[in-house]
């Protein structure tokens, strides 16, 4: 094995093209053994905040008040933290081609990538959440409002990266 040249260095972009396909690969392990479990499900969320986190300047502490719903400590002007939700969901596969929240693909993922205890509660979150969107124009905008209702509806099963 020779060594590998200087100019093929990893650039950031790649790292996160990396990330995404190793997300995806997961998802697709979990859908062929036909469940996920909680243990799993966890771990996605890790692999989903790792692929994220790195874009936006958002201290851990801004991530971990996301993750556990604590939205009343986050600076709601901030695009780094409404952007970061939104990138979660796109790596969820759950924004259209041009960006948005799509609460219909949202739906379809959540067999693929929620734990069977959590599928109920999380189809009836979306459907109380679908028009919180409807409020704003930024995508940002539209997950991070979409996702803080999502916590409002059933704070004790929130999950978030």
């Amino acid at each position: 094995m020779g060594n590998i040249p200087t100019d093929r260095k990893i650039t950031m972009f790649n790292l996160y093209i990396l990330i995404g396909k190793l997300f995806l690969l997961h998802l697709i392990w979990i859908r062929l053994t036909n469940a996920v479990t909680m243990e799993q499900f966890d771990q996605s969320l890790d692999m989903m905040r790792n692929g994220c986190a790195p874009k936006f300047k958002n201290s851990l502490e801004t991530l971990d008040n996301i993750r556990f719903g604590r939205f009343e400590q986050l600076d709601e002007s901030s695009s780094d933290v409404k952007c970061y939700t939104k990138c979660i969901a796109q790596l969820a596969g759950t924004l259209t081609k041009k960006g948005e929240f799509s609460i219909s693909k949202a739906t379809a993922q959540i067999p693929i990538i929620l734990p069977k205890e959590l599928q109920e509660v999380a189809k009836e979150a979306l459907n109380s959440c679908k028009d919180v969107q409807k409020d704003y124009k930024d995508p940002c905008d539209r997950v991070f409002y979409t996702t803080k209702c999502v916590y409002h509806y059933r704070p004790s099963v929130y999950k978030f990266p």
